[in-house]
């Protein structure tokens, strides 16, 4: 297991702010989730590699890793693939991920995924994509890496843009759960992490302008599903030609 090095030319992008907030909560995390996603993020996770019905020697690129479960899924799901791949900017989140069993870590961004032009057959991100730069740029980038026929799958939290629901997530996330989370963890950095959560998903695209992004880069079969409570999902390929 190992933490590959930037190649030349290869950022690992990201808020240098955004980063700094990750790096000091990377510990807490996936209690976050946990709490947020009132305990299916990680089993959300699995399924998600899974609905893919990839052989087992494919390969996979997990872009904004986190603490690798995605990644981990996909170890387990494609015993034979030469190629499961764990991106994410944070130093921190990568050490995690490498203590977790992700064999491959390498630091990059949806901006700039450090693997070779059409060499993965999928493409996935768990709660991630809300940190892209640019739509544009990053689904031109997804689009490098695929080969003819690959899979895009982006989890992401989706928060209504209106309405009871809307105020009721606030309240739990950014109310209650910023100001009870340090106290259980001892962790002023997850009551950071919990705010930063919810700024970061209340200000994110709605579906369509997701979808449309994805349409106009030239992908095929794009969807958005939403699975439940704040959890959706967008769904794409690219031609097999």
């Amino acid at each position: 297991m190992s933490v590959t090095a930037a190649s030349p030319g290869v950022s690992p992008g990201g808020d240098e702010a955004v980063l700094e907030v990750y790096d000091r909560a990377a510990s807490r995390y996936d209690l976050v989730n946990d709490l947020v996603s009132f305990g299916t993020s990680n089993w959300y996770r699995r399924r998600t590699i899974l609905s893919l019905e990839m052989p087992e020697d494919a390969t996979l690129v997990d872009v904004g890793t986190g603490t690798g479960s995605l990644a981990l899924a996909a170890q387990r799901f494609l015993p034979d693939s030469p190629a499961i791949v764990a991106v994410d900017p944070s130093t921190g989140m990568r050490g995690l991920a490498v203590k977790a069993g992700v064999r491959d870590v390498r630091p990059g961004s949806f901006e700039s995924i450090p693997v070779d032009d059409h060499s993965m057959d999928a493409v996935v991100s768990g709660y991630a994509i809300r940190y892209a730069e640019d739509l544009s740029t990053a689904f031109a980038e997804i689009r490098r890496v695929l080969r003819p026929g690959g899979r895009l799958v982006l989890l992401e939290m989706i928060v209504p843009p209106r309405g009871f629901r809307r105020t009721l997530a606030r309240f739990l996330i950014r109310g209650v759960g910023s100001r009870v989370l340090p106290v259980i963890c001892r962790s002023r950095a997850a009551g950071d992490l919990l705010r930063h959560f919810w700024n970061a998903i209340s200000s994110f695209d709605p579906p369509e302008v997701v979808t449309a992004a994805l349409i106009e880069a030239g992908f095929e079969e794009v969807e958005y599903r939403h699975v439940g409570g704040l959890l959706g999902e967008f769904r794409a390929r690219v031609s097999d030609v």
